[in-house]
């Protein structure tokens, strides 16, 4: 079963990769600001939304809205009293650069 899940996960990357362009535009019909931008980067399945309201310096509120126009589109989970996660785990490049977040190697190594 590890190998196949390997597998997978090696599938999912390269449509990803293949796709990315128009994974981008959809992102963008939702993502029309910085902040939004910010949201999701900052969506991880860890972070609860007042935690990213927090690190970006809007209201909770503001977070709460986005996160539901992205459940409608069904872009991410969003399960009462859990983090959000995203169901595409991609970032475009250029939305990098807004947000600066400490990362340890710890948290690094979960991801991969």
């Amino acid at each position: 079963m590890g190998d196949e899940l390997t597998e997978l996960r090696k599938i999912s990357r390269i449509l990803t990769l293949a796709n990315a362009k128009a994974i981008e535009d959809k992102l963008e019909e939702y993502a029309t600001t910085d902040n939004r931008k910010k949201v999701w980067i900052l969506i991880d399945g860890m972070r609860m939304p007042n935690d990213i309201a927090q690190i970006i310096g809007i209201s909770t509120r503001s977070v709460e809205r986005f996160l539901k126009a992205l459940e409608i589109a069904v872009l991410i989970e969003n399960f009462k009293r859990q983090p959000p996660k995203r169901l595409l785990d991609y970032v475009p490049a250029s939305w990098l650069e807004l947000v600066k977040v400490e990362v340890s190697k710890e948290d690094v190594e979960k991801s991969e």
